[in-house]
C-alpha cells in the first residue's frame, strides 16, 4: 500500500474514532441531563408532598381553633375531614412518585441500551469501513502490479498461436524473432486429463 494511501486511511480512521467518541460522548450527556431532570422531578414532588403537609397542619390547627371556638363535635368532624383529606393527599402523591421512580428506571435502562447500540453499530460500521477499504487497498496494488508487468511486454497472435515480446535468448516466432512464443500443449494436456 503507498505510503500516502496509508496516511489517508490512518487519518480517515482517526476521523472516524473521533467522530464515534463524539457521538458517544453526546449521548452520554443526553443520559445525564435526562437523569437531571428526574432529580428535578423528584425533588418538585417532595416539595408538593411537604407542602401538602405543612397545608393539611395549617388546617389541623384552625380546625383545633374552630372547635375550641365552635364545640368538640364540629372539631372532631373537621379533623375527621382533614385527615380524610391528608390521607387522600399522601396516597395520591406516593403513587405519582412511585410512577416517577418506576419512569426513571425505565428511561435510564432504555437510555443505556440506545447508547450501547448506537455504540456497537458505530464501532461494526468502523470497522467494516476499515476492511473494506484494506481490501481495496490490496486490489489496488495487485492491479497496480499486474499493470506495471504490462507495460514491459507486448501480447499478441502469431500466426494463431498467442505470443509475448521479450527478452533476448527466449524461442522466437520464425516470422518475427521479436516474439516468443507461449507453449500452451502443457496447459492442453492438462486439462485433457483433467477431463479423464
Amino acid at each position: 500500500m503507498e505510503p500516502s494511501k496509508m496516511e489517508e486511511f490512518v487519518a480517515n480512521a482517526a476521523l472516524l474514532a473521533a467522530h464515534l467518541t463524539e457521538q458517544c460522548n453526546k449521548a452520554a450527556s443526553a443520559q445525564q441531563a435526562s437523569a437531571q431532570e428526574l432529580q428535578a422531578s423528584a425533588i418538585v414532588v417532595r416539595k408538593t408532598i411537604e407542602e401538602g403537609k405543612r397545608e393539611m397542619s395549617d388546617q389541623a390547627r384552625a380546625a383545633v381553633h374552630e372547635a375550641l371556638a365552635h364545640g368538640i363535635p364540629a372539631a372532631t368532624h373537621s379533623i375527621g375531614e382533614t385527615a380524610t383529606r391528608l390521607r387522600q393527599v399522601a396516597d395520591h402523591l406516593q403513587r405519582e412518585q412511585a410512577q416517577l421512580s418506576q419512569r426513571a428506571r425505565f428511561l435510564g435502562w432504555k437510555s443505556l441500551g440506545v447508547l450501547s447500540a448506537a455504540c456497537l453499530l458505530l464501532v461494526a460500521g468502523s470497522g467494516y469501513a476499515a476492511w473494506h477499504n484494506v481490501q481495496r487497498a490490496d486490489r489496488a496494488a495487485v492491479d497496480a502490479e499486474v499493470l506495471e508487468a504490462l507495460q514491459q511486454v507486448t501480447i499478441t497472435s502469431c500466426g494463431g498461436q498467442p505470443c509475448i515480446k521479450l527478452q533476448d535468448g527466449l524461442p522466437r516466432w520464425q516470422k518475427n524473432d521479436q516474439y516468443v512464443l507461449i507453449d500452451t500443449s502443457a496447459k492442453q494436456d492438462a486439462a485433457a486429463a483433467g477431463a479423464d
